[in-house]
């Protein structure tokens, strides 16, 4: 079995990407990532290669919105594919299960087109999507009304934990459907006073997510954190070592 790569979701230092684009991408190859997630950012995608290719840093994950897929369509995939992008997230929020079930739809669509170009395209969740309707979540919804072969998932374990839902369950329910997820971890106290924190210092059963994972032959694990106490890019380094620990590294 291959080992997981962990990489990192750039959103986490967004703030220093803002000042240095290259020199975070910089630090973050130093602290020992494996790949990045997310775009090239002010630089162009050349240099944006060049830069990755001389840290050897992967780039193996993009995201954006349904809409961009649907208007842009194979303006926006092709040059992602010859970039070496091989998944693309997107998420979104409904307010009903029959608006769920008709995003489902527009899922499958994109996906088909993202498969035209050899990418894997992926659903990307938070919490909202565990609101029940009636006995049914809207992410119920969404497993059920997608086709597999289109639609995968990109489980947000620290999202999960968030909304009270089993992550380790998740994964292994979705077994075949899942190549990449997020790893988020949050301070165990109630809403409104849960923070997020480094993965492995929270409330995310980490131990049991990386068996799971492990089980079901998940590819990537991009370490991700919406708000950090401490700077940004030691937070990410704090996460990388016990991300890395966990999966016996």
């Amino acid at each position: 079995m291959p080992n997981i790569q962990i990489g990192l979701q750039l959103y986490t230092v967004r703030d220093l990407l803002q000042k240095d684009y290259a020199g975070t991408i910089r630090q973050v190859a130093r602290i020992g990532y494996a790949g990045v997630e997310g775009g090239s950012g002010p630089m162009s995608r050349e240099e944006f290669d060049k830069l990755l290719k001389e840290l050897h840093l992967q780039n193996p994950s993009s995201g954006g919105g349904v809409d961009a897929i649907e208007k842009q369509g194979d303006a926006l995939l092709k040059p992602l594919a010859a970039a070496g992008i091989k998944f693309f997230m997107v998420s979104s929020k409904q307010e009903s299960a029959e608006a769920y079930k008709a995003f489902a739809k527009r899922l499958n669509g994109a996906g088909k087109a993202c498969q035209a170009h050899g990418i894997t395209f992926q659903y990307h969740n938070h919490a909202a999507e565990f609101m029940d309707f009636g006995g049914k979540t809207g992410y119920d919804v969404l497993i059920e009304e997608t086709d597999p072969k289109l639609v995968w998932f990109q489980v947000d374990v620290g999202w999960v934990s968030w909304a009270g839902k089993n992550g380790p369950e998740l994964l292994r329910r979705l077994k075949g459907r899942i190549r990449t997820i997020h790893v988020k971890d949050h301070t165990p106290a109630p809403e409104p006073d849960r923070k997020f924190t480094e993965v492995g210092t929270g409330a995310m059963p980490l131990a049991e997510v990386v068996v799971a994972a492990k089980e079901i032959g998940v590819e990537w694990a991009f370490v991700e954190q919406d708000w950090c106490a401490r700077p940004s890019i030691e937070a990410a380094e704090i996460s990388f070592n016990n991300l890395k620990k966990a999966l016996g590294g």
